[in-house]
């Protein structure tokens, strides 16, 4: 993985973990309001960044993040922000319990077992749109429904990342697809915040299936987004109620 830092040094410290074989850059250009008042550490995942390691699974880039934090901010962190696959990996971390976080948002988190089907259906559309300049099929595009998207939604695929290796596209998205929490799965120490659109059928059922896991979270549903339209269509708003939380 590569960390990024950027912002006040000696503002409270935040890392924002992007999405599903998306950009890091193009994130920051999202978040990078954030760095005026706080610390803001931008990962890159294994597979999305030129000359990258393959991306093997959920575990290695833990171990990647929390080697870093303990080496780079004495384990702990004030704020975690993670969007899509970018939730699902922080909420994997605090699991874990290896680093101290305060405050967590998850925004979209899928961790609903969607199965193997979906994880070969997903790579055959993703390698099709990397062979076309990130240009999706119309099979793709009735699909976006299931995350509250449509045809009119298409340019939140450009925070995608289109130079991985199918290995690491592959191993990804089966990841990301079959991922299923496990009993001992916990996050006790941390104040979680879950975040999702109205229209994402499978980020609710996720919301349904942490909330046991969770000591202490509050439920925010945003009423009429999809997927991710929130921090794209939304932007001001959003960073103004991730201020709010992270004080």
């Amino acid at each position: 993985m590569q960390f990024h830092d950027f912002g006040k040094t000696t503002g409270k410290t935040v890392m924002v973990m992007h999405g599903m074989l998306c950009d890091w850059q193009k994130f920051r250009e999202i978040f990078k309001p954030l760095e005026e008042e706080y610390h803001v550490i931008y990962p890159a995942m294994n597979g999305c960044y030129e000359n990258a390691p393959d991306f093997k699974n959920f575990e290695n880039e833990c171990i990647e993040i929390e080697k870093y934090v303990k080496e780079n901010h004495d384990g702990k962190l004030d704020a975690v922000i993670g969007i899509s696959q970018g939730a699902t990996l922080m909420a994997v971390m605090l699991s874990r319990n290896n680093v101290k976080v305060d405050k967590a948002i998850f925004d979209g988190i899928y961790v609903a077992h969607q199965g193997k089907l979906c994880a070969r259906l997903a790579l055959k559309a993703f390698t099709r749109m990397q062979k076309n300049g990130g240009i999706p099929s119309k099979t793709f595009i009735k699909a976006l429904p299931l995350m509250g998207l449509n045809e009119s939604d298409l340019d939140e695929f450009k925070l995608m990342y289109w130079n991985s290796s199918y290995e690491s596209m592959k191993a990804n998205l089966y990841e990301n697809y079959t991922y299923r929490v496990p009993d001992d799965f916990k996050i006790d120490d941390t104040k979680v915040y879950l975040w999702c659109g109205s229209r994402e059928p499978y980020a609710k059922k996720s919301h349904k299936i942490l909330k046991s896991h969770i000591a202490d979270y509050e439920e925010t549903i945003f009423e009429g987004y999809g997927h991710g339209q929130k921090m794209f269509r939304d932007t001001d708003d959003y960073l103004d109620r991730i201020r709010n939380i992270i004080g």
